[in-house]
């Protein structure tokens, strides 16, 4: 696992500020849980208003503060809010490599036919090797397998796996 240096946090931090100063139009030094909806959707994440106010609420809980104002943030809660939010991204995408992990038992990097078949008789799934093998053959597809790989039985890498279990 990569540490972050001084450096690194301070740029972090110094984004954030901007992230915070563009989305905080009326220069009020606090962003409204409504403002909050545009500054995700900038960063890639599509939540709705109720999913936000429940991420202030859980932010809110977390810092232990009674009766603070969950439809305003300033940019110390902005900040924190982004960081517990890019925490949890951070373990889905570990919870997908650990799960990557489990399929790819000869651990060269691809999940093939066989690992699917042995994962999926393990967990007592009545799945047929064409239809395994279809599901394979599909994901190769939609990641633009090459066509000198086609003869090749399927297989995806863990970047794949990733994007087919997000699709």
């Amino acid at each position: 696992m990569q540490q972050q240096t001084v450096e690194d946090l301070a740029e972090k931090e110094a984004e954030i500020k901007e992230a915070f100063e563009i989305f905080d139009k009326n220069k009020s030094k606090s962003i409204s849980v409504q403002e909050l909806t545009s500054v995700f959707r900038s960063l890639g994440y599509n939540f709705s208003q109720d999913e936000i106010q429940s991420m202030v609420k859980e932010l809110r809980h977390t810092q232990k503060v009674e009766g603070a104002d969950d439809r305003e943030l300033d940019f110390d809660d902005f900040k924190n809010l982004l960081l517990m939010q890019e925490e949890k991204a951070k373990n889905g995408e570990n919870d997908l490599r650990d799960a990557f992990d489990v399929f790819d038992r000869d651990a060269n990097g691809f999940i093939g036919l066989e690992e699917l078949m042995m994962v999926a008789k393990s967990l007592g799934e009545n799945i047929s090797e064409d239809d395994l093998k279809g599901m394979l053959q599909y994901a190769a597809n939609a990641f633009n397998q090459k066509d000198d790989d086609k003869d090749k039985a399927p297989q995806i890498n863990l970047s794949q796996f990733v994007e087919a279990y997000l699709k």
